[in-house]
C-alpha cells in the first residue's frame, strides 16, 4: 500500500496534573497504524504514546523510511524489531525515553548515519553490526555498545557520550578507531581516572566530570589540530598535559570552588589550578570560578570597625597585577569579616576605584548571589566634610568626588550586629 506521505509527525501533550507513565501516554490510536504500511515514508517522528497497538500488526512497511524519531513512548522489544527490520534505508535513528525498550539491535542496516539513544535501564543491550557509515553518535548509557573488539569508525565526525562506563582500551589506538573523529564530549563518564588521548582529527573536546578527589583525573591530551577545549568539573582539578601545533585555539574552563578549612587547603587548590592553566597557555583562556557558598558557613565573621583598602600602584594593562580596588577582593574580604566603614584611599587608580565604588553603593543580591549579602542591611556612601568636620551624605556622582581628591566612606549595617563599638 503506497499513501504518497513522506513525513509524518504525532505528538501528544498533557496537562500538568496529568499523571505520569504510563498511564499519561496515549495510546496510538487504530486508524493510524496506516502510517506504518506506507511504502513512501521517509520520515517518522512520535512522541508521548503507547505503541502497543502495534502487537497485533505484522505488516509494517517503511521500506523508504530513512528518519526514525522516538521520544518518551512505551515501545517492547518485540515492537521495535518490528519497525527497525522493516527500514532497510534508516539513516537517522533517535530513541529518546522509550519506556519497556531493553535491546536495541541494528544488525542488517548498512546507511545509518546519525544513532542518538537515551536509555532508561541500565540493562539496556545496544548493538550495531555497522559502523562504517556512522558520522555521529549521542549516546547516554551505562555500558559500551560495541561488544566486538578492532570496531572501526572511518566516518564518524561527532561522539557525544554521556554517564557511559568507558572501556579500560578505548583510548588506545584512538586514532586508528576513530580517524575521522572531529568533535569528542564525554559527560560524567567513568573511566577518565588516567588516559592518554592522541588524535590528529580532533578540533573540539569537552569533558565533564564530577569525580571526586580520589578519582582525580591524570590526561595527557595530545591533539595537533585543537581548535576548542573544554573542561567543567567539581571542586578537585584535573591534571592535564596537552600538545599541541594549532596557532589559534580556545579553553573554556568551568570549575567550582570549596571555601576551605585552612590557608594551605586553599592554596593547594589555586597551585593546582594555576598548573591546569599553564597547560593551557598557548590558547585563549576563558575561566569561570563557580564559589560554593553553601560551604562558607564555618567561617564565623568577625566585626570590625574599618576596613582601608590602600592603592598602592596606578593601574596596569598587565592582567597579572592585582588590584587591592578589584571588587573580587573585597568580595573575599566581606566573607570573614563585617566592616561598619570602609574608606576609600585617595589615592590610587581613579578607574578602579569608582568600579568599586559602584559595586559597593550598588550591592544586589539578586545580581551577585553573595552569602554574606543576607546580612547586609544598609550601605551608605558618604564624603568627609572638612568644614563641618564630619562625614555626611555624599552630593554629585562618586566619579566627580573621586577626581576632586574627596575622602569616599562606605558605612554599612549589618543586621543584628553585635559589636563593641555599637
Amino acid at each position: 500500500m503506497n499513501m504518497g506521505i513522506r513525513s509524518f509527525k504525532l505528538i501528544y501533550s498533557w496537562t500538568p496534573n496529568t499523571i505520569v507513565f504510563p498511564l499519561s501516554l496515549v495510546v496510538f490510536p487504530l486508524s493510524l497504524v496506516v502510517v506504518f504500511q506506507s511504502e513512501s515514508l521517509v520520515e517518522l517522528h512520535l512522541q508521548r504514546c503507547d505503541l502497543k497497538i502495534l502487537e497485533s500488526t505484522d505488516n509494517i512497511m517503511l521500506k523508504n523510511l530513512q528518519t526514525l524519531r522516538l521520544n518518551d513512548v512505551y515501545i517492547t522489544d518485540e515492537i521495535f524489531e518490528k519497525i527497525i527490520s522493516s527500514c532497510p534505508l534508516i539513516e537517522n535513528l533517535d530513541l529518546l525515553m522509550c519506556y519497556g525498550l531493553k535491546s536495541i539491535k541494528l544488525h542488517k542496516h548498512h546507511n545509518i548515519k546519525d544513532f542518538r539513544c537515551l536509555v532508561l535501564d541500565d540493562q539496556t543491550i545496544i548493538e550495531i553490526e555497522n559502523t562504517h557509515t556512522l558520522e555521529s553518535v549521542r549516546l547516554n548509557c551505562r555500558e559500551w555498545f560495541l561488544r566486538r573488539k578492532n570496531m572501526q569508525f572511518p566516518h564518524l565526525k561527532s561522539l557525544n557520550l554521556y554517564r557511559l562506563q568507558l572501556p579500560g582500551d578505548i583510548f588506545d589506538n584512538f586514532s586508528s578507531f576513530f580517524p575521522c573523529l572531529s568533535e569528542l564530549i564525554l559527560h560524567f563518564c567513568d573511566g577518565l581516572k588516567e588516559f592518554h588521548l592522541l588524535s590528529s582529527s580532533i578540533k573540539r573536546l569537552t569533558i565533564k566530570t564530577d569525580l571526586t578527589d580520589t578519582d582525580r583525573i591524570k590526561a595527557f591530551i595530545d591533539t595537533p589540530n585543537i581548535l576548542y577545549f573544554e573542561y567543567s568539573g567539581s571542586d578537585f582539578l584535573p591534571s592535564i598535559k596537552f600538545t599541541t601545533t594549532s596557532n589559534e585555539w580556545a579553553s573554556h574552563i568551568s570549575v567550582y570552588y570549596k571555601l576551605k578549612h585552612s590557608d594551605s587547603d586553599a592554596m593547594s587548590w589555586f597551585l593546582q589550578l594555576n598548573n591546569m592553566l599553564k597547560a593551557l597557555s598557548q590558547s585563549h583562556i576563558t575561566l569561570k570560578l563557580h564559589i560554593n557558598d553553601s560551604y562558607g558557613s564555618f567561617y564565623k565573621p568577625v566585626v570590625v570597625e574599618h576596613l582601608k583598602l590602600s592603592g598602592c600602584f596606578s593601574s596596569s594593562s598587565d592582567p597579572a597585577i592585582v588590584n587591592c580596588f578589584d571588587p573580587a577582593i573585597v568580595n573575599c574580604f566581606l566573607r570573614i569579616c563585617r566592616p561598619r566603614y570602609i574608606p576609600m584611599d585617595m589615592y590610587g587608580d581613579v578607574r578602579a576605584k569608582c568600579n568599586l565604588a559602584e559595586y559597593i553603593s550598588k550591592l544586589i543580591p539578586d545580581e551577585t548571589g553573595c552569602f554574606w549579602l543576607q546580612d547586609l542591611e544598609e550601605v551608605r556612601t558618604e564624603v568627609w566634610n572638612k568644614k563641618a568636620n564630619e562625614w555626611s551624605c555624599i552630593k554629585g556622582t562618586i566619579l566627580h568626588a573621586l577626581r576632586s581628591k574627596q575622602q569616599i566612606c562606605f558605612r554599612l549595617t549589618w543586621k543584628e550586629q553585635l559589636s563593641k563599638f555599637t
